[in-house]
C-alpha cells in the first residue's frame, strides 16, 4: 500500500518537517514572478503605479511581459526597495556579475 505525501511527512521528526517547510518556501521564493514578488511584499498595482510614477494598467502590462528592458526591470525591482544583479554562468568561470547592463545612473556618469 502506498502512502501519501501528507502520511510521510508526518512521520518525519518535527525538526525535518520544519527544515523541508523553510527549504519549500526558500524554493518558491527563488521563482517568483514580478506580480508574486509585488504581492509578497504587500504592494497592490496601484501602489506600484505610484512608485514608478506611471498608471496602474501600465503596472499590470508590465508584470505580464515576458520581455522587457533590463533598466525597465531594475527600475521595478528598485521601486520596491530592491537591487537588480545580472548574473551569467559560464563554463569553467563559475558566476561572473554583470556591471552597468540596464543601469541607466551609469549611462548618465559617461
Amino acid at each position: 500500500m502506498s502512502k501519501s505525501l501528507d502520511e510521510v511527512l508526518e512521520a518525519l521528526p518535527p525538526q525535518r518537517r520544519q527544515r523541508i517547510a523553510e527549504r519549500g518556501q526558500e524554493l518558491v521564493r527563488h521563482q517568483l514572478t514580478l506580480r508574486a514578488l509585488r504581492k509578497e511584499l504587500g504592494l497592490t498595482q496601484e501602489a506600484m503605479a505610484i512608485l514608478l510614477e506611471t498608471r496602474q494598467t501600465n503596472v499590470s502590462k508590465l508584470e505580464k511581459r515576458a520581455d522587457m528592458l533590463i533598466s525597465t526591470l531594475r527600475g521595478y525591482v528598485e521601486a520596491m526597495g530592491g537591487s537588480l544583479e545580472l548574473v551569467a554562468r559560464l563554463p569553467g568561470k563559475g558566476v561572473v556579475t554583470l556591471e552597468g547592463i540596464g543601469d541607466l545612473r551609469a549611462e548618465d556618469s559617461r
